[in-house]
């Protein structure tokens, strides 16, 4: 029967082998992809939370200069956007606020200074990192450290009478833009009055969003170098017992490396600790206001 027999050249074999072994390839660069992108939650270094920056509109910017606020920048000093009010005749502290990774970054800040402020008149701030609300750039741990630092410079040289009465207010991921700015301070000799931290971290992961950021764009956000710089002036942590976000041994961490007191709020969650009465009022008397 050799007249029946099927020759396959040596080209053809290699295009056949290379045909059949393109199925096995793809399954395994599926399985490396979903080993490396897809999110494995550890509590003791969470996330990767996508970036939720969003562009500030007319609109909003609009609504965030009603009562006696100004928006300034981003094409001037301190390069990023900065909402601020004035502190009422007699009054010099400040009272400075970074928040977290969430879109509407300044129209939250705008809230919770006020919140915080009850008409006692004082400065209130707050600064926009790079990615939020129009501010240019990407955000990164390092463009949010930076950022920070050049608020407090501005601040200061604005209003120099801000430089001795300055509260810090830090949420999430903001926490590292506080203690950036606690440090920065610390380091011109005009220390803090107090710093307040609500749901703060030691180690998370942050993300761009979309699939490659899940799988190449992965951003390590690490406050122990700052804690261990930390300057000497009142702190308080607070945080919910319920956060699935930043879970409570977070605080507890960065409680213990600030030797610092920490008050938990047993069944609030990580947003909800803004709004929580209880929370807010300790946070004043945290500040000292």
């Amino acid at each position: 029967m050799d007249w029946f027999e099927v020759k396959t050249s040596s080209r053809e074999a290699r295009w056949l082998t290379a045909r059949n072994a393109t199925p096995a390839l793809a399954v395994v660069l599926v399985v490396w992809i979903l080993m490396v992108g897809w999110p494995r939650f550890d509590p003791e270094f969470p996330g990767p939370f996508p970036y939720t920056g969003t562009p500030l509109t007319a609109a909003t910017r609009s609504e965030l200069t009603s009562g006696g606020w100004t928006v300034t920048g981003p094409d001037a000093p301190p390069w990023n956007l900065a909402l601020t009010r004035p502190p009422a005749a007699g009054e010099t502290r400040w009272l400075v606020y970074f928040g977290g990774n969430t879109p509407g970054y300044l129209a939250e800040a705008k809230s919770i200074l006020l919140s915080l402020d009850q008409g006692r008149g004082l400065g209130l701030a707050a600064f926009a990192p790079p990615g939020f609300d129009g501010s240019p750039g990407e955000p990164s741990p390092e463009a949010l450290r930076d950022s920070a630092t050049n608020a407090m410079r501005w601040l200061v040289s604005t209003h120099p009478t801000a430089a001795q009465g300055i509260h810090l207010v830090g949420f999430s991921m903001g926490s590292m833009a506080a203690l950036t700015a606690a440090n920065t301070l610390h380091e011109r000799e005009t220390p803090a009055r107090g710093l307040v931290l609500f749901a703060p971290f030691l180690r998370m992961k942050v993300r761009p969003a979309g699939f490659m950021g899940r799988v190449f764009g992965r951003h390590e956000y690490d406050n122990r170098p700052l804690l261990r710089t930390h300057g000497q002036f009142p702190t308080l942590v607070l945080h919910g017992g319920a956060d699935s976000a930043l879970p409570l041994v977070q605080g507890e961490r960065v409680s213990r490396a600030l030797a610092a007191p920490l008050k938990v709020y047993p069944d609030i969650g990580h947003a909800d600790l803004l709004k929580h009465p209880p929370a807010l009022a300790d946070a004043r008397q945290g500040l000292g206001l």
